[in-house]
This record gives C-alpha cells, structure tokens and sequence, in this order.
C-alpha cells in the first residue's frame, strides 16, 4: 500500500491508502466514499522517487464495509484516470511491469 492525497472538486483534500494500481487506474482504501462519478485529483509517489505522478480521476466503483468483504478489500473506490501526463503514464506503465509476478514456462 502507497499512501496518496485525494483532493475533491469542492477543495477538500484527504490522505489515503492506493492498494492496487495499473495503468487505467487504481483501487483506494477509503471508509467514506464519495460518489459514484464524483471527479478528483490522486497525487502519490513511487518507493524510491519523491517525484509525484498527478492524475485526474473519477470513481467507477464503491466497496462498502460489509460483512463478507469483496475479495478481502478493504472498504474503499475505483478510480478511472482520466487525465494524467504521458511522463506519468510511462512511470506506472514502468512501475506495473517491474512488479508484476514473473512467470515461467511450464516444463
């Protein structure tokens, strides 16, 4: 988990948790979802780079606190990207390739 700084259209801003990210967006640990198709700013930074990637976004997707949590995520959102700079996208492209499970041929 990253933490990053979700800033809303009204101004009020609020740290957060990302716990999952790929290049068309990302899955945020929140209680207290805004709505669905509520529009923001994810700021955050990758281990190692104190350099912030920026993105527009907009929530796709709310998980409640439930009972029997979806795939044992945490409460919290999907954000779509709708807006992030070609330098930034390379960035989690680079950062997502790095990290995923390497696989091997099956002998």
């Amino acid at each position: 988990m990253r933490k990053c700084q979700l800033t809303f259209e009204d101004g009020h801003a609020r740290s957060a948790f990302l716990v999952n990210i790929s290049v068309v967006g990302a899955y945020v640990a929140l209680d207290d979802a805004p709505p669905l198709g509520a529009r923001l700013n994810c700021r955050f930074s990758f281990p190692g780079n104190s350099r912030e990637v920026q993105a527009q976004a907009i929530v796709v997707w709310l998980n409640p606190r439930q009972q029997h949590p979806v795939h044992s995520l945490p409460p919290g959102i999907g954000l779509r990207f709708d807006q992030i700079s070609p330098v930034d996208r390379t960035r989690i492209e680079t950062f997502v390739s790095d990290h995923l499970p390497r696989r091997t041929s099956p002998r």
